[in-house]
């Protein structure tokens, strides 16, 4: 198949039967979005709530254009602010919230485990604009540190010294370190998890990825292409990490190819997944694609395919998760399954207001459905398979 007709920048939606279907779990509060669904089929439960950027997508004006226009701002013209308040009505943005622009009432700490990953940077601009509806501004908090006694460690001091500050509450990026400690520290302020493992649904709310789905795109788009040897680098360093790599196999197995899924120990750092790479590609059977926890991962896979000496895509396909820069950058044209991290924190930064503003009840968990970019190290199907060379004896 030709690069020209796989490789693209256009995101796939999730096909009907990959991964897991919208559903609603009771007894936890768990919602799976599905993003084709329109502005008529959005309901106000709270939890299917529109989030600023979805009134202003709806409209084609900016977030910024659209918050001012809802705020009453002078210099917006009574047409275009009636019809952004009518947008905001049909798609339950939370209007009960919005704050006077002069009125600033805090500060919301975003907690990270590294400032390395790109992906951050999508989801904490996408609070920013969320949370300027209310009048709060978000600030970026590593909280790893490395002590003699553990290899890794929350900094739980950074944290309590946040709450002294009297930050309105927390927002976790993936998974921290040590969560117990890091709850504790938090002394009981509002707490919302952006892409983390299920295992904490239910003792706060997260809004996470719907890695079952994501998964199952991959491995439904390199099967497509004819790809049936096809590894993961992941599993390996948070329990998203494994999550991911479950999902994998999941999805292997629903192609019949359970057997013939291999999952090769990786992190999500460049290092590890360039050493993982290179034990893939050098052992006596060699996958013709390889799926990677994140694009950070993938860049490290690429490296070692050049090293290798493979092609790709030619000789092997490579793609990643979290759609970063890193991902559509010139250099590595990567495909990656695109996890909508706009709506991850807009409406993670809404939860977290409502929490703030005194809203009760049980932990929600909300799994926003991903998408899939194609690039062009996807574009090819598999190798050619090579015929070894027959033992000749010498009598």
């Amino acid at each position: 198949m030709s690069s020209d007709a796989t490789s693209s920048d256009e995101p796939i939606d999730p096909a009907p039967g990959a991964g897991t279907p919208p559903t609603e779990d009771g007894a936890t509060g768990q919602v799976v979005e599905n993003l084709e669904a329109t502005a008529d089929e959005m309901h106000g439960d709270g939890q299917d709530r529109g989030t600023l950027r979805d009134v202003a997508n709806s409209l084609g004006i900016s977030s910024a254009v659209a918050l001012r226009a809802l705020r009453g701002a002078d210099e917006i013209k009574p047409q275009m602010a009636q019809r952004v308040r009518e947008a905001a009505e049909r798609l339950h943005f939370p209007l009960e919230e919005l704050s006077a622009e002069t009125e600033h009432r805090g500060v919301v700490a975003v907690l990270v485990n590294t400032m390395r990953n790109t992906w951050i940077s999508d989801l904490v601009r996408s609070i920013r604009i969320e949370l300027a509806a209310t009048g709060r501004t978000a600030v970026v908090v590593p909280t790893r540190r490395r002590i003699p006694e553990y290899p890794v460690a929350a900094d739980t001091d950074a944290i309590e010294d946040l709450v002294h500050l009297g930050v309105d509450g927390f927002l976790m990026v993936s998974d921290l370190a040590d969560m117990d400690s890091v709850l504790e520290a938090v002394g009981g302020r509002p707490f919302v998890g952006i892409g983390c493992s299920q295992s904490f649904t239910g003792r706060f709310d997260t809004v996470r990825i719907d890695d079952e789905v994501g998964q199952g795109l991959l491995v439904d788009h390199l099967v497509g292409l004819g790809h049936r040897e096809i590894a993961h680098v992941g599993g390996v360093g948070a329990a998203v990490a494994r999550e991911r790599a479950d999902a994998f196999r999941k999805a292997m197995e629903r192609h019949g190819l359970g057997e013939s899924a291999r999952i090769e120990p990786g992190d999500f750092t460049e290092q590890v997944g360039q050493t993982a790479g290179s034990m893939l590609l050098r052992g006596s059977r060699v996958p013709t694609a390889v799926t990677c926890a994140n694009d950070v991962t993938a860049v490290g896979v690429l490296s070692a395919a050049r090293d290798a000496g493979y092609d790709v895509p030619a000789e092997l396909a490579v793609a990643g998760y979290g759609n970063t820069s890193l991902a559509s950058s010139g250099v590595s044209q990567l495909t990656s399954v695109d996890p909508n991290s706009d709506r991850l924190g807009a409406l993670a930064a809404q939860h977290l207001v409502e929490r703030v503003s005194g809203h009760e009840g049980p932990a929600r968990d909300v799994a926003v459905a991903p998408s899939i970019v194609v690039r062009r190290t996807t574009s090819a199907g598999p190798r050619p398979e090579t015929t070894a060379r027959k033992r000749i004896s010498v009598d």
